[in-house]
């Protein structure tokens, strides 16, 4: 990395107070309160402030002056403006139809229970199966079709797959006035669960059994063994996952919905946008960290370097959650009570412990999505795909909610005379 990158995601002291045109005190105060992030260099008794958060405060203080400049913040991390009864975020983790999703992973909930609770709102102890669907072959035929490698490209893939299904029950005109989200939602988390083979040495569609779960369909998709241990990894991220409020392909499957678009079109925008470089490709730059570092020491050298340029280290701190992301957390236990003794996730274990003491960085999902996929020895597109095959879930809530809703979602633009 050259001296022109360093400071990209963070900012010196003298930078933070000329940005925010405030006081050394009042940025100390920032600090304290958790309203902006600062990270300690190495060596140094100066510390780092992010960006993001530096921009956050920046735009509430501009949102003072005027609607405009509150929309304009409101749309970068900002405050929430689209009303919402699906999914609450707070401190302690994102909260489904007011149920807290790491009690919920915690008591063993199943993705289909999660899934139906952020469809219905209805709460059900018990796990019960959803229906089998029988458009197999179709999707087999469609994946022939299709010339690119289809593991590197899996998203795109996804959303080919998911528009193709939609075409399958007719034109849009004859879909939209009886479609049944739920089934629907069902039947497009279930293919593209079997899809999951295609990543595989075996390059097959491997379709789910009847009866049969996402995270068991997983398991056999993926050619794992069909253990408890697995079972409850899998589970666990479906459920982790589910949905998180306002995230770009949420915006993007709402505003789809607001236009009056198909179930599988809006699914399918939201695949799309959650494949660009600033999402789903973030699991591949923690991927490429650990690669690039095999050892805690060359990982350790690494993030100081990283830390040292102003640049944040792939896989930590989640604007989100000053304090820590608690569904990073929670996996990050997960991994060291399933997976203890390998070596790929002893070593980020201690890397993140590094982390957290030494720059008050906290590992988000990512991370330890990540290390799972790695010690598994799955392919590294393996942690997005699963991060999107959980987030249909919440997508097709925020369907349901957009519809109810006369609005069009349709933001103006500040024409700047550059």
């Amino acid at each position: 990395m050259s001296d022109d990158d360093m400071h990209l995601d963070y900012a010196t002291a003298e930078e933070a107070i000329s940005l925010l045109k405030i006081r050394a005190e009042t940025l100390y105060t920032y600090v304290s309160r958790g309203l902006i992030r600062s990270i300690p260099q190495p060596g140094l008794k100066t510390k780092l402030y992010l960006k993001e958060d530096l921009e956050r405060l920046l735009a509430r203080s501009t949102a003072r002056n005027g609607h405009g400049p509150s929309a304009a913040s409101a749309m970068n991390w900002g405050e929430p403006i689209i009303p919402t009864s699906i999914t609450e975020i707070t401190p302690d983790g994102p909260k489904y139809r007011g149920k807290n999703v790491i009690e919920l992973a915690q008591s063993g909930a199943s993705f289909e229970t999660v899934a139906d609770l952020l469809w219905t709102g209805i709460s059900t102890a018990s796990h019960s199966a959803w229906p089998g669907t029988r458009n197999h072959q179709n999707i087999i035929a469609l994946t022939e079709l299709i010339e690119t490698e289809i593991s590197n490209e899996f998203l795109e893939v996804m959303a080919s797959i998911t528009l193709h299904l939609g075409l399958l029950g007719g034109s849009t005109s004859e879909r939209l006035p009886g479609e049944n989200t739920i089934s629907a939602g069902r039947e497009i988390i279930q293919i593209l669960t079997g899809c999951f083979g295609y990543m595989t040495p075996k390059r097959r569609y491997i379709p789910l059994r009847e009866g049969q779960s996402i995270a068991a369909g997983l398991i056999q998709a993926l050619g794992l063994e069909d253990t408890a241990e697995n079972y409850e990894i899998f589970q666990s991220i479906l459920v982790i996952l589910a949905d998180h409020e306002l995230s770009p392909g949420t915006f993007a499957t709402r505003v789809a919905a607001s236009s009056g678009c198909t179930l599988h079109s809006c699914i399918a925008s939201a695949i799309c946008t959650s494949s660009g470089g600033r999402i789903g490709r973030l699991y591949e730059q923690v991927d490429i960290f650990l690669a690039r570092n095999r050892t805690v020491k060359k990982m350790i050298e690494s993030a100081n370097l990283l830390q040292n340029r102003g640049v944040v280290v792939p896989g930590f701190n989640h604007p989100l959650y000053p304090r820590g992301d608690p569904r990073g957390r929670y996996l990050m236990d997960l991994l060291r009570r399933l997976r203890k003794g390998y070596k790929e996730i002893d070593r980020v274990c201690l890397f993140s412990e590094f982390m957290n003491t030494e720059h008050q960085s906290h590992p988000r999902h990512e991370l330890a999505i990540v290390a799972l996929t790695r010690s598994m020895s799955l392919p590294p597109q393996t942690p997005a795909a699963l991060f999107v095959l959980s987030r249909i879930a919440g997508w097709v809530a925020h369907v349901q909610e957009q519809r109810l809703s006369s609005m069009l979602l349709r933001p103006r633009a500040k024409f700047n005379n550059a």
